[in-house]
């Protein structure tokens, strides 16, 4: 598998976080699964939350920091430096 693969799935993955968060550090998201058919930033990355390709993006953002575990294994909250790097892909300004 080509890392690019996987950083781009990584990517999308990560701003679906970021938009389901509301834009708040403490905000958890859910990947998504059967249990939430449609729902969770998994399905709006356009991605199988049950696939191995989903897995492996989720552990790439965590393992770069942008976000990390919630309460439950399958939710997740968005780090600063993963609120930074949606910023910077999608060209909003910081101070």
């Amino acid at each position: 598998m080509a890392t690019s693969g996987v950083e781009e799935n990584a990517m999308r993955l990560l701003g679906a976080f970021y938009d389901l968060s509301g834009e708040k550090l403490t905000e958890p998201v859910s990947l998504g699964g059967p249990e939430m058919p449609g729902q969770g930033a998994a399905p709006r990355a356009d991605l199988d939350p049950e696939s191995t390709e989903c897995e492996v993006a989720a552990r790439y953002l965590v393992n770069q920091g942008y976000i990390a575990p919630a309460d439950t294994t399958s939710r997740y909250v968005v780090t600063v430096a993963g609120f930074d790097r949606v910023r910077e892909m999608r060209g909003i300004g910081g101070v």
